[in-house]
């Protein structure tokens, strides 16, 4: 019997380091508050019942989580960004549960990034 495999982190370190070699250790601390403030209400905004306003922070999610190598959060906001209005209220609630632990993994990532950074 093989072993499990480690999952995958959920934010690419390859593609952070790609972000981050943008600028200096003060500008990738301020990025990291940057992302995780943004994540953190974009959690807050697929939370609401409205469909449209769960569609669009999920349509903007899926944009910020790629572009900080958040893959598998970018893969469940598009799913949202395309189905949200279509779901029952049942099955919405499920896949919204799925993203928001998902947003949580991505910013305990941008947490520890930050330490990093600011220790760095």
């Amino acid at each position: 019997m093989k072993p499990a495999e480690p999952s995958a982190p959920a934010v690419d370190p390859v593609a952070l380091s790609r972000l981050f070699s943008l600028g200096d250790a003060t500008l990738r601390v301020a990025l990291c508050a940057q992302l995780q403030d943004d994540f953190t209400r974009l959690r807050g905004a697929v939370g609401v019942a409205c469909p449209v306003t769960v569609t669009r922070a999920a349509h903007e999610m899926k944009g910020l989580a790629a572009t900080v190598g958040a893959y598998r959060l970018a893969d469940i906001a598009t799913i949202v960004d395309k189905r949200a209005a279509q779901m029952g209220e049942t099955a919405r609630a499920l896949v919204i549960a799925q993203l928001q632990a998902e947003v949580a993994a991505v910013l305990d990532e941008l947490e520890q990034a930050a330490r990093s950074e600011a220790s760095a």
